[in-house]
């Protein structure tokens, strides 16, 4: 049976309507005084309203979480790389280049992805040695601003997002997220393991000239969120018969721009900056504890070397060898710290590398982490002979960052020489016995106020120099050498 509501404008006793005739109503407001009387409300938050999505979608609402002891579940964000083009040369510390016919330049208002304003076939990338992970439940935040110079052409396309790039021209990604602009329109993209899976274009966004859009793409292990200027554009699901959007575990910041095939007129993106950020965890301990907890301590990471990356063959003696300046002799360590024996040198001054090893370089079946190095530890000792007519004294250091293991590696677009930092020396005097330290006993340099990093598919080395010495038959100089380090 139906029930017919008097209502009224401001008349007493009788129920208030909006002028859509919805009853206007009030909550309890002295829950204080009467407790029984309070209602129950949902809370819900408005992430976005739908409005852009391609066909218009439903409002997304969410609700708080809470969990079985009534604490709200809050979230942090933790930056883990961020980068302002504002200067006139590729930082070659942090990222590689490729080009072919186009050209890459750095200026104050950004970096250019065409500044030879080329129409012919080929392309430019940019990317981060660095490589960021997604982590379970967090969710994985990359964000940059740019725009175009012009009006995108036929046969142009830009990639701009997590992905890995190919390895020779047109440079198309591989795997990864991200957004593509044509002349189409932009959309977002997933890629896994070579296989797209394309949004719609994005129909109510028209890229406005010279203008510097804030693009957002939000990953999670399900789905990938894409936002342009805080308004969400395109939502695409991971492939069903994969665990996740892409097939690597970490993937680097990219950027892609190609001409296909030749264009009318020449097509610039100016990227002003980047970031990338990980939500949703609160890091209790570092984030390279959190790493050796997660990738195990001192041992291979998964689809790499697996066991210990230290070079101790089991119980087996060092052979004795020769260091040279560019490239590591057989019988010294290749691992991640060892043991190994070099033949004692004349005084030179040359950089001898006793031990490399080179991170591993991220791919689709490889985790591309960084190596956080807070500490050395040395250890020598005099053997073969004892120490004749001149002392021995050794210079150590470490290098690493370099794209090659040669001491001799230069930076360039895609190279990058090693750094240096200085650990410490080693003397024996005349007369030391077969057995003895140096003078000083072993070295420990610690870095854990200034941590030393090395990203994916660098080097990094221990070097040593003869200050001091000759190349007395069969003096050997035995030693063992530590790097303290975790994965990130």
């Amino acid at each position: 049976m139906a029930t017919k509501i008097q209502s009224g404008n401001n008349t007493p006793d009788l129920a208030n309507v909006y002028s859509d005739y919805a009853i206007k109503s009030s909550l309890e407001r002295d829950a204080s005084l009467n407790p029984n009387s309070v209602s129950a409300v949902k809370i819900f938050s408005e992430i976005d309203d739908g409005k852009n999505l391609n066909p218009a979608g439903d409002v997304w609402l969410q609700s708080p979480e809470i969990d079985s002891d009534f604490r709200t579940r809050v979230s942090n964000e933790t930056i883990l790389d961020v980068e302002t083009f504002n200067y006139t040369a590729q930082n070659t510390g942090k990222h590689n280049t490729a080009t072919s016919t186009f050209t890459l330049a750095w200026s104050a208002v950004g970096l250019n992805t065409n500044s030879s304003s080329s129409i012919a076939v080929g392309g430019s990338t940019l990317s981060t040695y660095q490589e960021f992970p997604l982590m379970g439940t967090s969710n994985l935040y990359c964000e940059f601003t740019g725009g175009l110079n012009t009006a995108m052409f036929a046969n142009s396309v830009v990639d701009i997002g997590l992905f890995r790039k190919g390895g020779t021209t047109p440079f198309a990604p591989t795997d990864g997220v991200y957004f593509r602009i044509t002349s189409a329109g932009v959309n977002g993209v997933i890629n896994y393991n070579g296989t797209e899976v394309q949004s719609s274009i994005f129909t109510s966004y028209t890229p406005a000239i010279a203008d510097k859009s804030r693009w957002i793409i939000s990953i999670n292990e399900f789905t990938v969120d894409f936002w342009i200027d805080d308004k969400l554009f395109g939502k695409l699901e991971k492939p069903q018969a994969s665990g996740q959007p892409f097939l690597s575990s970490t993937l680097p910041f990219s950027i892609r721009h190609a001409n296909t095939g030749a264009t009318a007129s020449a097509v610039q993106f100016i990227l002003t900056d980047y970031s990338v950020s990980i939500g949703g965890s609160v890091y209790t301990r570092s984030l390279g504890e959190l790493g050796n907890a997660v990738f195990g301590s001192y041992q291979g990471l998964s689809g790499g070397t697996m066991g210990s990356l230290a070079t101790y063959p089991n119980s087996t003696n060092p052979t004795a060898a020769t260091p040279t300046n560019t490239a590591l002799t057989a019988n010294l360590p290749a691992g991640l710290g060892g043991q190994g024996a070099v033949n004692a040198q004349a005084a030179a001054a040359t950089d001898l590398i006793f031990g490399s090893y080179q991170i591993p370089a991220g791919s689709i079946a490889v985790q591309g982490k960084r190596c956080k190095i807070t500490g050395i530890v040395i250890d020598a000792i005099n053997n073969g002979a004892a120490v004749a007519t001149t002392a021995t004294t050794i210079q150590f250091s470490l290098a690493f960052g370099h794209t090659a293991v040669s001491l001799a590696t230069t930076d360039g677009a895609a190279t990058k020489a090693p750094r240096r930092v200085a650990l410490g020396y080693a003397t024996w005097a005349v007369g030391s016995a077969i057995g003895s330290q140096p003078q000083h006993g072993e070295i420990k340099v610690d870095f854990s106020n200034a941590p030393i990093f090395v990203e994916p598919a660098h080097f990094v080395a221990l070097v040593g120099k003869f200050l001091v010495g000759t190349a007395t038959a069969s003096q050997v100089i035995n030693f063992t050498w530590q790097p303290i380090y975790s994965w990130e």
